[in-house]
């Protein structure tokens, strides 16, 4: 008995030894700073500052309650279904670290080896944009929630290919999602000059017939650039159209949000992407409609879609709002295993994104995409916005519902299912990526390049569009310095330069346009 009470207090005491070892400044900012102060930072959508031991030590038991029932960082899709691009889910052996730090005293450890306070470009977390739009300053006057569109013109006079877009709202507290369409017919510019005061109000569409969704934002969204030869087209001379959605809280507060663009270079051999909420809330999509969900009711929604064609996905982002619960959705091929797409066990109408594929995700022709969400219409959901509970039915409003799945996608060719989308999986301790079908025989030299011109070799095996570039080691794209349309097979030789670029290492990639890539590290 007595040994088995020394066993005890010895393993006490290592757990608080253990506790007692973790500090801030070597532990438990890395984690913050990788994880957390994307959002919680000054100007982020976070509501205080995890930047600094100060900040950690003052929210130490909101970190530690959040992060034990893993209510943050935030990540709604489950990892245990499908992984994706930038997931941002804590390990147990970091849940663990918070949780000894706070136990331990929150010690602070030597601050002068901390890691240095994250620095945060306000105007955009892509880059310099090629284009940036600004939604006229805006006062809310409804009473009720208000889908107001403002009509931008791009100012394009060549047709363009959208790589990405970025939507900074100038005020969290007013925006709760932004939708950006395209308008080639100018519908959208005549209806905002029927009304006196900026934009126009609009539920649902935009009020324009052949307007296209080309953007998005909501709470949570993570931007990201699609691969340099993919791109959302863009029509010369067409307008941008910004819907923006203002709830009933916003009133009489002011608000005007910025529209980063940023276009796939050149206009030559363009992957064409498209989005499109393929599963949807009305028939022919929706299998058991009509989206009503009686008082005092748990009721599941079925949506389906079938592939005409092959598809290569992107990404995925359901919608729904306060009743909704979760939702799961995935593709049925004809011949062949599930495909699993998304799972969301617990739907958070205030924190929803678009979740991009680690790799592009290939449907078959003819396969079957289907959706099933469920909604909780009874006093036990907390986000109920009716005591008691009222009959709630389809409709753009937020105690409305609404059941849709967007998906970001193109035609099918061979070899989309290889294309990385997430930097990540690019094992960057390898010194380079092996010959392929299509290319060979990567030299780049001098290597180091301490900071002069480079010389880039390579063999193209068949004919394809070729791009080169430079990227950091977390995949984002620094410097292109060769676009090759219809190259013919051969050997080729580039020139680039880090001269512009700070000493370290990065990535050299020569890649084309099916695919096909050879990476390089090189040191500067």
């Amino acid at each position: 008995m007595f040994k088995h009470f020394f066993t005890l207090v010895l393993a006490g005491l290592a757990a608080s030894a253990s506790a007692q070892s973790v500090t801030w400044a070597a532990d438990v900012a890395p984690i913050l700073y990788k994880n957390c102060v994307n959002c919680h930072r000054s100007g982020g959508i976070g509501h205080f500052s995890l930047i600094g031991y100060n900040n950690a030590v003052a929210a130490q038991g909101s970190i530690q309650y959040k992060t034990e029932t893993r209510q943050m960082p935030p990540w709604k899709a489950d990892p245990n279904y499908r992984h994706f691009a930038g997931e941002n889910v804590l390990s147990e052996t970091e849940i663990q670290t918070i949780k000894d730090w706070v136990a331990g005293g929150t010690l602070p450890g030597n601050l002068a080896q901390a890691p240095p306070d994250p620095v945060f470009n306000s105007s955009s977390t892509l880059g310099s944009p090629d284009l940036v739009l600004q939604t006229p300053l805006h006062t809310m006057t409804a009473t009720e929630d208000e889908y107001r569109c403002f009509v931008l013109p791009a100012g394009l006079a060549q047709t363009a290919f959208l790589r990405g877009l970025e939507v900074i709202p100038g005020n969290h507290e007013v925006v709760h999602h932004v939708l950006v369409f395209q308008d080639a017919t100018g519908q959208a510019r005549q209806l905002d000059q029927q009304t006196p005061e900026p934009g126009y109000v609009s539920f649902g569409g935009i009020g324009v017939d052949g307007a296209r969704l080309v953007g998005a934002w909501v709470p949570g969204s993570q931007s990201r650039l699609l691969p340099p030869f993919m791109g959302i087209k863009l029509d010369a001379g067409a307008d941008l159209v910004v819907q923006v959605h203002f709830p009933a809280s916003a009133y009489g507060k002011t608000e005007s949000s910025k529209v980063n663009l940023f276009f796939t270079p050149g206009n030559q051999g363009i992957r064409e992407v498209t989005m499109a909420p393929l599963l949807n809330h009305l028939p022919p999509s929706l299998q058991n409609g009509p989206l009503v969900i009686p008082a005092n009711a748990v009721k599941t929604f079925h949506a389906q879609f079938t592939t005409p064609i092959a598809g290569s996905l992107l990404a995925v982002a359901p919608h729904m709002h306060l009743l909704g619960q979760r939702m799961e959705c995935f593709a049925k091929p004809v011949l062949g295993d599930t495909i699993p797409l998304i799972r969301i066990p617990e739907w958070d109408f205030h924190w929803q994104g678009s979740y991009t594929f680690q790799k592009v995700q290939k449907v078959p022709a003819g396969a079957k995409l289907h959706a099933y969400a469920t909604y909780d219409n009874t006093s036990n959901n907390p986000n109920n916005p009716s005591n008691p509970p009222k009959n709630v039915a389809l409709g753009e409003a937020t105690t409305d519902e609404m059941m849709l799945v967007y998906f970001l996608y193109m035609a099918y060719q061979a070899g989309d299912e290889n294309i990385v989308l997430d930097s990540t999986l690019i094992a960057t301790s390898a010194p380079e990526v092996q010959d392929n079908a299509y290319l060979g025989g990567l030299r780049v030299f001098p290597n180091p390049a301490s900071g002069g011109p480079v010389s880039v070799e390579y063999e193209l095996k068949q004919t394809a569009d070729i791009q080169g570039s430079l990227t950091d080691l977390q995949g984002r794209v620094l410097k292109i310095f060769a676009l090759r349309a219809d190259a013919a097979p051969g050997l080729y030789r580039e020139t680039t330069t880090l001269s512009d670029l700070p000493p370290g290492a990065y990535l050299l990639r020569i890649q084309t346009a099916q695919g096909a890539t050879l990476i390089t590290k090189i040191i500067n």
